[in-house]
């Protein structure tokens, strides 16, 4: 099983809240920010840069497995 990474803002709307989750915990389709009860990040408390940077570690070392 392929694992797949996302970044999305997560439950605000300032510089640092951008998260990473994975792609199938979130409801297929969805658009803009998540809240907490929809899903739970990865990491969070990043900033839009941060939170690509993270994403594309994630899948590099998921990918190696």
């Amino acid at each position: 099983m392929k694992v797949e990474y996302t970044a999305r803002k997560y439950d605000g709307d300032d510089a640092f809240s951008w998260a990473v989750f994975r792609k199938d915990h979130l409801p297929k389709g969805h658009r803009g920010i998540v809240f907490s009860d929809e899903a739970r990040p990865v990491i969070s408390g990043l900033s839009r840069s941060e939170a690509s940077y993270h994403k594309k570690q994630l899948e590099s070392w998921a990918h190696a497995k």
